[in-house]
């Protein structure tokens, strides 16, 4: 996944910043020309920005980070030995920076081969050591924070002391650039072992300060790399957002954080993060959907490889799952840096997929590796998951000594990650931020009020002026003209008042008809959406009721549970006209689990989003689709034999949105028959009031909305279900927003 190697990445490119760049950073080959005709500390600090350039330009890969490492040492010492000379300080700090960044490069080259190479990592610390001596002598604050930042990575178990420090030293140099840069590297830290509470601190910080950042960069370079910060730090929100289980805010972010990845074409568009909180949300389909999508467009990329067995797991498919995890577990093996970042994720799936299929021995041994990896990295929230998943797992083992133990273990862990300060923190900034936003909304419009004030003001006075003149002309014309213009001026004026009286007069009549009829249409639509409730209503009491003398008590509390729920947002949503689509699908959700808890799971359904509808900017009428799929349940999917299938199916097309609802029910034939025989011969109840209100609709606004039922025929010429056609035209949601 980008967001992975990003981070990778960024821990690279982090050290290599060991000088100040110009805000006008020429090109590799004309620092190279410029050498030569340097002297003195112009040359240093050339053969320095030689090294930094070159650490930052080529392919990723071991092949191209050991030659950009090997070529990057050469010019650093270069600088070096040019600063020793005449006793520059600073630039023999910049050039023991370049140095140690290059012998990182050769780490992480290695790395990714699956090597170690030790003495890279003490030659990191002497050059480091000494270029720390050297700015503690100057007591210089950038250069400082420059050191620190560099040390870091190079003990895990002081890395987030030297950021703060680093961060602190920038602080004080008034370095906003690079002060946003390392918070965003603590609030990475601080999520990645799960100090929630201090990552939101310093990620609010970054994100305010990269955002500046990314306003102010004045080169292609520096640009580059301050949007990358800026959309990470959205991106660190999102995930504190998540772990907050506020999914909703989370998209949000990484909405905003993708569009401002299109308008500067970074190229990271959050496809991956949208999907896992696709993921989390239960909508599989979307979730495959987008991890689909950004496989075909990188077949090689593992971490997506990854997400989507983790939706195969959370979908209970556990064999697709294990399949997946078991080609890409020898590569994460390769790959994992001994911290447990890439192995302990897959490992802990692993041996969920082998819990869902019952083969606890086998979850037993993945979910204890996760552990120990994740106890080992210190990575609280893998820890919290893996002992929960040791806990169920021993308990099915019978062993329940130690699933309560480890049982108890994740508890405590998780209420320490997920504290209350933290909760209540990110509600704030929330709410801040939201007050931000409409603060800014404000003062646009003020400041669009002020200009239009100044407009009318020039208007008026160009008015003023041209009143002069025509009073100056009328009045050398006075004398000459006097009785035959003010007779016709007076003839004129009455004239002119009759017809601008007659003219108000028909306006308003106008106006007050139209009042009428739109009064009378609001009237009939809210008596529609009368009768709609208490027949779904009356439904749902039906089922609890049967619950209830079947002795179901189960059954019958969380029917009632989903019924409670579903009510609350039916008898606020059927006062609108209009609502998201998003509410609706809920809505639809919740309805469609009452009706598989209440045949026992005997169907399954999917709903799925195509062409990146936009689900909360969408708007339709309340409790639309619920009919049609209560239709299907009904008189389709509980007469068939085995297991029913319920699809929606929602797309954008020129404006009008297409719902595709289909069933592998009976069909509408056999339906009619069934009810022939029966008592329940009445037209469907729900589809009959959705009928007249679509009608209602079309005639209220003046758009073609409407629905087709047709049957699905196989290969064979048998009716093996029913599909559901609707199209809704969108003119009347603009309107409801205008």
């Amino acid at each position: 996944m980008k967001k992975c190697f990003l981070f990778w990445m960024a821990a690279i490119l982090f050290s290599f910043e060991s000088f100040s760049q110009s805000s006008d950073m020429p090109t590799l080959g004309t620092l190279k020309k410029q050498v030569a005709e340097l002297s003195d500390t112009a040359r240093v600090n050339c053969l320095n920005m030689i090294a930094y350039t070159i650490s930052i330009t080529g392919a990723p890969g071991p092949s191209g980070f050991l030659m950009r490492a090997d070529s990057e040492y050469s010019y650093a010492s270069w600088a070096y030995n040019e600063a020793k000379k005449i006793n520059y300080k600073k630039g023999l700090i910049d050039a023991l920076l370049g140095e140690a960044s290059s012998k990182r490069l050769r780490a992480f080259g290695l790395r990714w081969e699956g090597k170690t190479d030790s003495p890279t990592v003490i030659a990191q610390k002497e050059y480091l050591s000494e270029a720390s001596a050297l700015a503690e002598e100057l007591s210089d604050d950038d250069e400082l924070g420059k050191v620190f930042l560099a040390m870091d990575g190079l003990n895990k178990d002081n890395s987030s002391d030297f950021l703060k420090k680093s961060a602190d030293y920038f602080h004080k140099a008034g370095d906003e650039q690079k002060e946003g840069e390392v918070c965003t590297w603590i609030a990475e830290g601080y999520l990645y072992k799960g100090f929630y509470e201090d990552a939101f601190e310093y990620g609010q910080r970054g994100l305010l300060l990269n955002r500046k950042a990314a306003s102010d960069a004045k080169t292609k370079e520096e640009q580059d790399w301050r949007n990358y910060l800026y959309q990470q730090s959205l991106a660190d929100i999102a995930t504190l957002y998540k772990e907050a289980g506020d999914y909703q805010s989370s998209l949000q972010c990484l909405n905003e954080a993708s569009q401002f990845g299109v308008e500067r074409k970074t190229g990271w568009d959050m496809i991956g993060e949208k999907a896992e909180i696709f993921r989390l949300t239960g909508a599989y389909d979307s979730a495959f959907y987008f991890l689909r999508k950004q496989l075909k467009n990188n077949p090689d990329d593992r971490f997506t490889m990854r997400d989507i067995g983790a939706t195969f797991l959370m979908a209970k498919q556990y064999d697709s799952a294990l399949a997946i995890f078991m080609e890409v577990l020898p590569e994460f093996r390769k790959i994992d840096n001994a911290n447990g970042q890439v192995l302990v994720p897959i490992l802990y799936y692993i041996g969920s997929a082998y819990a869902g299929k019952k083969e606890y021995k086998k979850a037993l041994s993945y979910a204890t590796d996760a552990v120990t990896s994740a106890l080992i990295s210190g990575r609280r929230p893998d820890m919290m998951n893996g002992y929960e998943l040791l806990s169920g797992v021993y308990h099915q083992l019978g062993n329940n000594d130690s699933a309560y133990h480890y049982l108890l273990k994740s508890s405590l862990l998780k209420d320490s990650i997920q504290n209350r300060q933290f909760l209540f923190r990110l509600n704030s900034y929330k709410k801040a931020a939201e007050d931000v936003k409409k603060a800014a909304r404000v003062s646009l419009l003020d400041r669009d009020n002020k200009l239009k004030t100044v407009q009318i003001k020039q208007e008026s006075r160009q008015k003023n002026f041209l009143l002069v003149l025509l009073s100056a002309l009328m009045l050398t014309g006075f004398f000459v003209y006097r009785s035959i213009y003010l007779k016709r001026k007076n003839e004129k004026l009455k004239h002119a008042q009759l017809e601008n009286e007659m003219k108000l007069q028909q306006m308003e009549n106008e106006k007050k008809q139209a009042e009428f009829h739109q009064q009378v249409a609001e009237l009939e639509m809210q008596a529609l959406r009368a009768q709609m409730n208490p027949h779904f209503i009356f439904n749902c009491l039906s089922s609890i009721n049967r619950f209830i003398l079947k002795n179901e008590s189960k059954a019958a509390s969380g029917y009632l549970t989903r019924f409670s729920r579903l009510m609350r947002m039916v008898l606020i949503n059927s006062q609108k006209q209009l609502i998201t689509l998003e509410e609706e699908l809920e809505m639809l959700r919740i309805y469609l689990e009452m009706e598989r808890l209440r045949f026992k799971d005997s169907f399954d359904y999917g709903i799925t989003l195509l062409n990146e509808i936009n689900s909360e900017t969408v708007f339709i009428p309340p409790l639309l689709l619920q009919p049609f799929c209560e239709n299907a349940i009904w008189h389709g999917l509980m007469h068939t034999e085995g297991h029913g299938r319920l699809d929606i199916e929602l797309s954008m097309k020129e404006n009008i949105l297409h719902c595709i609802i289909t069933d592998n029910g009976i069909g509408r034939e056999k339906a009619a028959e069934m009810r022939s025989k029966t008592a329940e011969k009445e037209k469907s109840m729900g589809l009959k009031i959705t009928t007249e209100r679509l009608a209602l609709l079309n005639r209220q606004k003046g758009v073609a909305t409407f629905f087709d039922i047709e049957d699905v025929i196989n290969e064979n010429g048998i009716v093996c279900g029913t599909k559901v056609i609707l199209k809704i035209s969108l003119k009347e949601a603009a309107e409801e927003i205008v």
